[in-house]
Parts: structure tokens; sequence; C-alpha cells
């Protein structure tokens, strides 16, 4: 798919520079070098002066010039002649300028418009900086709700942004290693190259190791992060939320270790419950009641004298008893005790025993520390999580369990414990704060709240959008169910269904379920538009395919979101930019700037420049004006020059790499105990929210779960525990590796030659002792089956870091894209066990579940 150009020779050096911008080869944005030499890009560093990653980059980030000249780019605009759609189709490709392709899509989208624009869907998970920012409000403008956020959506965060939404007031949450010295991580590979700040969380973790922080990694798999731990925990997956439970119930039962202070000021422990698990409200004000021990009496939770609230008890009010939550709370965990909790973990009662109290003595309750002459809470203990905890059926209650430890020994947002990423600014160019809702509890604000929280819920109606997330009032996204209502439009009753599907940087059929079932659901659309910058297995399902810019041909200011990429804690404010480093091969386009181009012939430019004014709070004379047309180097400069000044424009940005705009103060920092919002411990706003969700369902005719609409955190089996079939005696779990970001990075040259020099890149991994057992041997050929009849084959790899029941599949590899001929069917693809349907989405955080039993065999060769 080469346009046929040739690459500048590099023999009379003309040219060497080296160029400041930010990598874009996961989803992390760590700043870079690029060295170019005759227009060429021949090497990529670590910018050492930026604050993000400090000079160092991972792997991918070091080959991401592989990438940029890989001999299968996609280079020129591309027409489907084949009508016939499928993973071994021919498509027929034929060449068209891009003045035909952009007849065809305005003529579409013209017609889409004019009817009912919620026909057209966006797919792309290039949701950050200004191509994301921009994309959503084109969106926005064009009049779709429709925006498809692709496989990390299913997954990976489901279960975790609604709890730090809940109990920091952001987005994503780390711990505080500099002064972390217990930290434990519930199926989450933090510090090891993965994940959020992957070069930042890897160095800190290093010196909080070395400055003698116990790790404990909770995972069925311990090649990672388990290999590098003071101690790897095994346990069966899905059962994570089970071993937090059972800790707090040590915590709190056996050894009476937690924080009341913490948990009187700084959540809802102390409210008063009626028998319906409803808060017992003030007559007048209707705000939750508490119990004035000194006054014997009920109070509303912010009268003057409520300082002095009972945190636990049972209290007579007008001749009724009512337990505070908290009460309820520490009664509840009871029955998750150590003994019960082995049997389904698989963990020893004694070990859970011994983690609590290393936990809870090593949180030091009651300790403080000084910084920059404020005295602060200091809690040393942590515990963090992640997809392997939360990739399940029962996702945001998993979350929630496990995030609980932290609250309950008050390691929230305090020196050493676990912080959001910055739920509070008080530095220019913006600032936020979380706010307090009537009843008192954690409203996330400004930059923190650009997506959607988990509270207050949601109005619940009749589904208007295809992620059907008018039925999901806590979930911070509905991803998933737009499978379910592509495949199954009858059963949500929608007033019109998809017809055009517009698709970049995203690969739903390799990312997020069994590829033959989101094959089904993508040729629902009639017509599907791919940009892409190879020939992915999504982009072959297109009607056209268009060429589009590599990372390293566009430009993007302010990449770094301070709710998620830049790091939490003490440090600085800094803002950085993506800029092209060459330009775009071929006939290759940022596909954002193509969609502008596309609303201006449409006439809704105008319409996205006020949209953006909003969203990015810009002032004169650098707002945008709805009569002009500027370029996307004016609109870069212009939001630059309004959060900066004048003097700090685009070209400033090209020429520094990115600005610290200043300090965290200690209030930025740790800001727990300067913020009045308290955390919901007791979920009674589920309640109402699961009544509603019944209600609403029941009359759609709609089997659908609120079961987990409970005021309680629960563990709860997933459906593999459920339906368990003779034979099928192994988990399958999926686990990342340092050097592969998705399925985008499994076709680059030189990240395919790492997995091939580290074979359990590749490779189905028993535990040594089960392989050996059932007559498999290094090297064998075998066969994963699953109940649902799907089925992959690999080459068998015996390690003692996997648990016993387990089969562990790393990464999104075997791809089945003929036209990447370096990853086509190399390892292993695990998303093609995964099965897709309602009953196994989390109806909270309308997660996909993953947890699939599977029986293995080997196969003659």
């Amino acid at each position: 798919m080469h346009s046929g150009e040739t690459l500048p020779h590099l023999d009379s050096q003309r040219e060497d520079v080296w160029i400041k911008s930010t990598c874009y080869m996961c989803w992390n944005t760590c700043g870079i070098l690029v060295n170019r030499v005759n227009g060429v890009a021949v090497k990529i560093e670590g910018n050492p002066d930026c604050p993000q990653n400090h000079g160092k980059t991972c792997a991918k980030g070091n080959s991401g010039h592989i990438s940029l000249y890989d001999p299968h780019r996609v280079l020129i605009p591309l027409r489907r002649t084949n009508p016939v759609k499928g993973f071994d189709a021919d498509p027929k490709w034929e060449p068209i300028s891009w003045d035909e392709a952009l007849a065809i899509i305005e003529t579409r989208l013209k017609k889409i418009r004019d009817d009912d624009p919620r026909k057209l869907v966006l797919a792309s998970f290039d949701t950050r900086a200004q191509s994301g920012i921009f994309w959503m409000a084109w969106a926005s403008a064009f009049g779709t709700p429709n925006q498809w956020g692709g496989a990390a959506n299913y997954f990976c965060g489901n279960g975790f942004h609604p709890v730090t939404y809940l109990t920091h007031g952001t987005w994503f949450g780390e711990p505080d290693l500099k002064r972390c010295r217990y930290l434990i991580l519930f199926g989450t590979q933090n510090g090891s190259v993965v994940n959020h700040l992957p070069m930042d969380l890897a160095a800190k973790m290093a010196d909080a190791q070395t400055a003698g922080m116990k790790l404990v990694v909770v995972d069925p798999v311990g090649i990672h992060a388990g290999s590098k731990a003071n101690e790897w925990i095994p346990i069966r997956p899905g059962t994570d939320a089970a071993l937090a439970l059972a800790m707090i119930d040590v915590l709190l039962n056996e050894e009476g270790i937690y924080d009341r202070e913490f948990l009187r000021s700084f959540t809802n422990g102390p409210y008063l419950v009626r028998k319906d698990g409803k808060y017992l409200r003030d007559s007048e004000s209707n705000k939750p009641l508490v119990w004035d021990p000194e006054a014997g009496r009920a109070i509303p939770f912010d009268h003057p004298e409520a300082s002095r609230m009972a945190l636990e008890g049972t209290f007579a009010v007008n001749g009724e008893s009512f337990p505070t939550a908290f009460t309820l709370f520490k009664e509840h965990v009871r029955k998750f005790t150590p003994e019960r909790v082995s049997q389904v973990t698989t963990v020893p009662a004694d070990t859970i025993r011994r983690l609590a109290r290393e936990f809870g003595a090593a949180a030091r309750i009651g300790s403080t520390v000084t910084i920059d002459g404020e005295e602060l809470p200091l809690r040393p203990a942590a515990a963090n999580w992640y997809r392997g905890a939360i990739a399940h059926k029962h996702a945001m209650l998993n979350g929630l369990a496990i995030q609980f430890l932290n609250v309950i020994v008050g390691a929230i947002d305090v020196p050493g414990g676990h912080l959001g990423s910055n739920p509070l600014s008080e530095t220019p160019p913006l600032r936020w704060a979380p706010t307090a809702s009537a009843d008192g509890l954690l409203i996330p604000q400004g930059f923190a709240r650009r997506r959607k929280p988990p509270y207050p819920a949601t109005k619940v109606k009749s589904p208007e959008s295809l992620d059907l997330i008018d039925l999901a009032p806590v979930a911070p996204y509905g991803t998933t169910f737009f499978t379910e209502t592509l495949l199954h439009p009858e059963r949500f009753k929608l007033p019109y269904s998809a017809e055009m599907l517009i698709l970049s940087r995203c690969n739903p059929l390799m990312t997020c379920a069994n590829p033959e079932v989101m094959a089904e659901a993508i040729k629902k659309f009639p017509f599907v538009v791919a940009f892409a910058c190879e020939m992915t297995e999504t982009a072959q399902f297109a009607d056209l395919l268009l060429p589009d810019a590599h990372y390293l041909e566009r430009l993007d200011v302010f990449p770094n979101e301070p709710t998620e990429f830049m790091a939490a804690g003490e440090g600085d404010w800094y803002w950085m930019i993506r800029q092209p480093v060459v330009s775009p091969l071929g006939q290759a386009r940022p596909w954002v700037e193509v969609l502008y181009e596309l609303a201006d012939r449409l006439g809704f430019l105008g319409h996205i420049y006020q949209l953006l004014n909003g969203v990015l709070d810009l002032k004169e004379p650098f707002a945008y004006s709805a009569t002009e047309k500027y370029s996307w180097e004016e609109l870069a400069d212009r939001w630059a020059k309004s959060w900066f000044g004048p003097d700090r424009g685009l070209q400033w940005f090209k020429e520094n790499g990115f600005i610290v705009s200043g300090r965290k103060s200690v209030r930025e920092a740790y800001p727990r105990i300067f913020l009045k919002p308290r955390i919901p411990i007791y979920l009674e706003y589920f309640l109402e929210a699961g009544q509603e969700v019944e209600r609403v369902t029941r009359t759609m005719g709609l089997d659908w779960d609120t079961s987990d609409y409970r005021a309680l955190v629960e563990w709860k089996p997933c459906p593999a525990y459920d339906s368990a079939r003779p034979g099928y005696d192994l988990f399958v779990v999926n686990f990342k590796l340092p050097f592969h970001a998705l399925s985008y990075t499994s076709h680059n040259a030189l990240l395919a030659g790492l997995s091939e020099q580290n074979t359990y890149a590749y490779s189905i991994i028993l535990n040594a002792d089960t392989g050996r057992q059932k007559g498999i041997q290094n090297g064998d050929r075998i066969r994963l089956d699953s109940p649902e009849g799907y089925a992959v084959e690999g080459r068998a790899l015996l390690s003692e870091c996997v648990h016993r029941e387990v089969a562990a599949i790393a990464g999104c590899m075997g791809r089945k894209s003929r036209a990447l001929t370096r990853s086509y069917r190399r390892g292993v693809h695990f998303n093609t066990l995964v099965p897709h349907s309602l009953d196994r989405i989390d109806s909270l955080s309308a997660a996909l579940d993953s947890c699939v039993r599977v029986k293995v065999t080997r196969l003659q060769e």
C-alpha cells in the first residue's frame, strides 16, 4: 500500500537535528527527542528535561520510527469494490483520490445529518490532546452521541475510573511511591512499564523498593511485577475483591485497625441508616442525619456540632433504632472470613491474616508528616488495582472493595497512600476542585469532570444512544453495549439504526471480544470509513480506507491530561506538545483535520469552535471565532496563547517541547484534609438508581441484571464460576507485556523481534506441575477450548510463575490480517476466547467479563 516514493539517502548529511515531541506508541505521553537526518527520523530517545519521563523511554517509544517507515503502511486512499466482508475476503481495493473520497463521505454525512445525526458512529481511542478533544467536539456539533471508545473501554478502566471518581474526585489514581512503604498490587503491573505513566512509575517503583518499600503482587501471573515483588500471591482469577474484603474483615473485626478519625470526618460512615437501606433524613432540610453523642440526638451531617458525630453504634430516634453506615459496613464484612475466602481465592487463611496485619501496621494510623510547613496525616501503605482485578462481570464492586482497603486506614490523598491524579488545581491556566452534593458527597468539577462521573447517578430512561448509557447511570461509559445494540437492535428499541461508522486508531476486531462476533457487529454498518496507518483487521472491513498520519507526522498540543498523564502527589504542573517530526508520507493526512475539512463543507465548523471555546475555557483575544476558518496550527496557537500568554504560542512550544506552569502546593499534592466533600463507603444512592433501572428495563421488556446496585460492597463470582462444566478445569487469563500495547505494536519489526526473543510472548503458559500432570511438556502444541465453542492453539511454556488453575496468554497477538506479514498468526489471540453477551456485561460499569474457563489438549504433530 506504499505510494512508491523513495526515502531520502543519508549519505550527504545536509541536516541533522533533534526535535522535541511526545510519544504515542501506547496511550501514554512520554517526552521524546527525535533525530531527523536529511528529512528522515532515524532515532528516538527520551527527553532528559521533560518532567513526564526524565529522559527514559521504553522499547515501544524507541521503536516509533520503525512503524513510521513500515513498508506495509497505507499511504493512498482506497475504495472497496468487493461487497463481501470477512477475514478471508479480498476487499479488492481500488485507489481513488482524496477529492473523490471526501465527496463520497460528504454526501453520506449530509444525508445522515439531515435525517438523524445519531445514525453516525465515531470510533477511536485517540481521545487525548488536541485530536481527542477536537474530534469529540466534532461529533457533538454534528449531533451524534455515538462515540465508541474501543477496547480499553471494554476491560481496563471500567472498575477503576468510577471508583477514583467516587473516592478522589478524578479520573485516575496511583500510589504515592515517594512515601509508601507497603504496596499491594491487585491485578496490575504498575511500575513494570505498563499502565499509565509507565516510565515515571517504573523509576519511582525502583526507588521505593530500594528505600525499603515492601511490594506484594496479587495476580494469577507472576512474570513481570510478580517477579520483582517481595512477595507474589497467586490468586484464582476474579477473586481479588474477596481477598480485599477478607483483609478488611481482619482489620475491622479481628485487629481493630482502622482510622476512626478519617472515617468520621471524610466518609459517610457516620450517616444513620433506615431499615430500607436509605439515609435517615432531617424532616426540614432533607439532609442525612448523624448522631451527636454528647447531646444525645440526631443532627444533620453538616450541623456546627457534627464534628463530634458517632462513627459506630445504633441509636434510638423517635422510638426506632438506626445504625450508622459504618456499623452496617463493619458487620457486613464479617462474612468474608479468611477461612471462607481462602476456599474462594486459594490464598491460605494464614496468609490473608498476615497481609491484613502487615498492611494495617504499615499504614501507621495516627502518624503525621510536615511538608512545607503543613502537618499532614502520613499513611505509608496503599493498594492499587487495574485490569486483572476488574475485567469481570462485577468490575465496579471489585474496584470498590480494593479501594476501601485504602479508605479504612485513611490512605486516600494523603502522603504515602493512594492518590487521585490531581483532583484539585489552584494553578493557572486551569483551576478546579471537587464540590459537595446536598448529601455531602464528593463531586468532581472542572477539568477533572471532562468525563461522566458515577455520582450523582444520571437520569435513567429509554436509551437514545447505541452505548445504552441511559441504562447505566453510574458507569463512566457504555462502550461494551455498542456490540449488543448492533447485533440485537430489536431488544433495545432505539428509534434509529446506525448507518455509518468513521473509525481511527482503534481495532475492535482484535481487541474487544471474539473476532467473529465483533466482525458481525461491524458488518451491521452499511458504510464504514477507516483511517489507518496499517491494514488492521478492522480496516479490512472498511468501504473507504484512508491513510492516516503517523503520530510522528502530526501536531497535538497538550497531550498529557493532568487527570491521567501528570503524576499525582508532589511535583510540577507541566504541559507538553506532540509535533510533526517529518512531513506525512505518501498521501497520509491527520484524520481529525480531515473531519474539520468535512465540517467546513457541511457548514457546522463554527459550531465546533463555539463548543471548543467552552471546553478549553479560551479567552479573548484568542478564543475561536465562529465566522472564521483556522488551520490546525492556528487552532493550536490560539489555544496555547489563551492559556499561557501571547509569548507562549505554538512556535514557543515547538522550540521548547513543554512548559512547567508551576510547582504543586501541598494542598494540590495531598488535598484530602483540605476538602470537605465526603467519600461514600455506603452506596446509598445505588439503591434508587437500581430501582430506576429495573423500572425502565421492565417497561422495555429487557432482562437486565440490577443485583449489583447495593449499598454495601460485595464480592460475587463471575459467570465462569456459575456455569462450570466437567473437563473445563482451567481459567485462561491475559497479561500485559512491557514492550507491546493493544494490537498496534505487534507488527512493529523491532518489537516483534523482542517477542521472538521472549518466548512467553507467543506461548500459552501453564503452571509447570499442572502441565506435567496433563502430560504436557515445554514446546508441545496445545489447544484451549472454551465451553462456548471457541478455541486457540499455541506452544506450551511451563512455568512456576502461573497459578495452578490458569493458562496465561500475553498481549494481543495472533493477528488475522494477512497484510501484516510480521505478525500474522504469530502468537495466540486471547480475545478469541472471550464471549460477548448482555449477561456477561457489568451493569454498573459496563465492563465485559473476560473470565473464561478452558480445557487444554495436547495436539499430535
